[in-house]
């Protein structure tokens, strides 16, 4: 009979420089490889001892990858599968490429929609696992078949790989450009956004590590995660521009002493954020998992308005603002994101750009972001749509009217008081620190549509 010779491993190469090159990942690591999901990686398996009948002993062994703290084959978190001579580009596969008695170079492909994060990975071989070592798996907008695809290499190069950027703030009339670091590809980064995620999953109480494989899930637990202090949310809000204890909002210059500092202080919400520093985060953690996303600014939004389509500003007759309604007002300038992705869910003229909001919305029902929203279904008033499209048509579309309290107390209309929101659509223009206005992809021209 066949004797049976367990394969002893001496070392897995895992060949980190070609693959995280190969997978534009170079940049977060030379040390762990980090890969994007859809695209195959390459690894040497040095043996100890000699293997000559190679065929009978790779019919006895099977790699396996797993994630999560609780890996099941039930849920997806589990996989193993044989090294073949042809991989499979749809599934978990393997392809020997290349063997000799002392080493096998395999080929290991990944499935575009497998679930995002930490693996390990094990080759199993006569009735024994060996840990072959861990690996990061990202989103992929460089494969076709990935929700997340951008086709574009200049986008790509600027909504994933671009580290620095710049916010617009102000007035439509007076509009301040503040450079940001995103800072998505420090080496600690990539550990922090895999963490955020966890704390968010505990939270929601959601152990099930397939979401994970959603682009939309994974937005939306990020969102949650920002500015909800009862679950140990990143930033906290403050509206009254005084800023004890913490840091003012307008002070923050990146991305990174954020996330560090909610780490350091054992999760607990940073202070303070607004909505451009939410954005700002928010951007770097998914530009970090893999996910095209960009910061957006609108000039007049109508906060709170409850999907209703106007809202009131009341002055006295020296000009100045008399806050009557506090929770619907018209702020000067609001800052959200968008993120790229293919909504599989919807119709297909809805994918591409989807607005999501990680600031506080006080609404009745569902959590206090609002998105992914398809900005194609935003500027149809398509208000059926997942996710929360009425909320953001309502803040860019909504009519403002300007009331002035007379001495005796009686109302007024203003002379040309009804104002239009959300003009002047912007984000950083892609490989240039130019403003480029979007607006015509939010609204119709004024007087159409």
């Amino acid at each position: 009979g066949a004797e049976e010779i367990s394969l002893s491993i001496e070392k897995c190469d895992f060949k980190i420089t070609m693959n995280n090159n190969n997978h534009h990942t170079e940049e977060i690591s030379a040390e762990r490889l980090m890969v994007r999901r859809g695209q195959p990686f390459t690894i040497t398996v040095s043996f100890s001892a000699p293997i000559h009948n190679y065929l009978q002993q790779l019919k006895r062994t099977l790699l396996i990858v797993q994630t999560g703290s609780h890996p099941s084959k039930a849920d997806g978190t589990q996989t193993e599968f044989p090294i073949s001579s042809l991989g499979d580009q749809k599934q978990w596969s393997a392809a020997l490429e290349e063997q000799d008695p002392c080493f096998w170079t395999i080929s290991v492909n990944t499935p575009a929609n497998a679930p995002i994060g930490q693996y390990a990975l094990l080759l199993h071989a006569s009735k024994s696992d060996c840990l072959l070592g861990n690996f990061t798996l990202l989103f992929n907008p460089w494969c076709q078949d990935d929700e997340v695809f951008l086709a574009n290499e200049a986008q790509r190069q600027e909504y994933i790989l671009n580290q620095e950027g710049v916010i617009y703030l102000g007035t439509e009339n007076a509009v301040l450009a503040q450079p940001w670091d995103f800072s998505q590809f420090e080496e600690d980064i990539v550990d922090i956004c895999f963490m955020l995620l966890d704390v968010g999953e505990r939270h929601q109480r959601d152990k099930d590590h397939t979401q994970r494989k959603n682009p939309i899930y994974i937005c939306r637990t990020v969102a949650a995660m920002l500015n909800c202090d009862e679950f140990r949310g990143i930033l906290t809000e403050c509206g009254t521009g005084q800023y004890y204890n913490g840091t003012p909002p307008s002070k923050w210059l990146g991305s990174r002493p954020i996330l560090q500092q909610w780490v350091a202080s054992q999760y607990k919400p940073v202070r303070y954020g607004q909505c451009w520093v939410f954005a700002a985060v928010m951007c770097s953690v998914l530009r970090c998992l893999g996910i095209p996303t960009r910061v957006v600014t609108g000039f007049t939004w109508a906060h709170n308005t409850n999907s209703s389509l106007s809202v009131d500003e009341y002055y006295d007759e020296d000009g100045t603002l008399l806050t009557q309604d506090k929770s619907a007002r018209v702020w000067t300038f609001h800052v959200w994101n968008e993120c790229w992705m293919a909504r599989a869910d919807l119709l297909q003229e809805y994918s591409g750009w989807q607005a999501l909001d990680a600031t506080c919305q006080e609404k009745s029902t569902g959590p206090s972001f609002c998105g992914p929203a398809p900005v194609q279904a935003i500027k149809k008033g398509d208000t059926e749509v997942d996710y929360d499209v009425c909320y953001f048509f309502a803040a860019l579309n909504a009519k403002c009217q300007v009331w002035i309290q007379k001495a005796d107390d009686t109302l007024k209309p203003a002379l040309g008081g009804t104002k239009y929101i959300g003009n002047n659509i912007s984000t950083k223009s892609v490989g240039s620190e130019r403003c480029e206005d979007i607006t015509h992809s939010y609204k119709y021209p004024e007087g159409t549509g």
